[in-house]
């Protein structure tokens, strides 16, 4: 017979957070979207320098239009997840600065519409 000493305890096992994966999908799609938000911005700068056509110019800044409010949106609801998940969660310091970039990318595509529907405005005409 043999006894099982403290030393000998089997490990404890790791739980982890029920819906860990859903702030990850969340946090990797809000980047994705301020990528193409991004993208489509720049896009339109070299545009006004490559001599793009105006119609061009217009559906680049639709696009743009579409997808700010996209990424709005999606902070928005992001954010409410994950002041959720902050108080749910016992590792405060990934939600803090996850809620600090979707407050971040929250004001990036309010300026980004702000910029594509005043430009476009101008362009067609008030």
């Amino acid at each position: 017979m043999t006894q099982v000493t403290t030393d000998q305890k089997e490990p404890k096992k790791k739980r982890n957070f029920p819906f860990a994966f859903l702030g990850k999908l969340v946090r990797n799609s809000v980047f994705l979207v301020l990528m193409i938000c991004v993208l489509l911005f720049v896009l339109y700068l070299i545009g006004n320098f490559q001599s793009f056509t105006d119609k061009t110019q217009l559906r680049i800044l639709f696009a743009l239009s579409l997808t700010a409010a996209a990424l709005s949106i999606m902070s928005f609801l992001a954010l409410i997840l994950e002041i959720v998940f902050l108080f749910m969660k016992s590792v405060k310091t990934v939600s803090i600065f996850s809620i600090l970039f979707f407050i971040f990318t929250a004001v990036m595509g309010c300026c980004f519409i702000a910029f594509s529907t005043i430009i476009r405005r101008l362009a067609l005409g008030i």
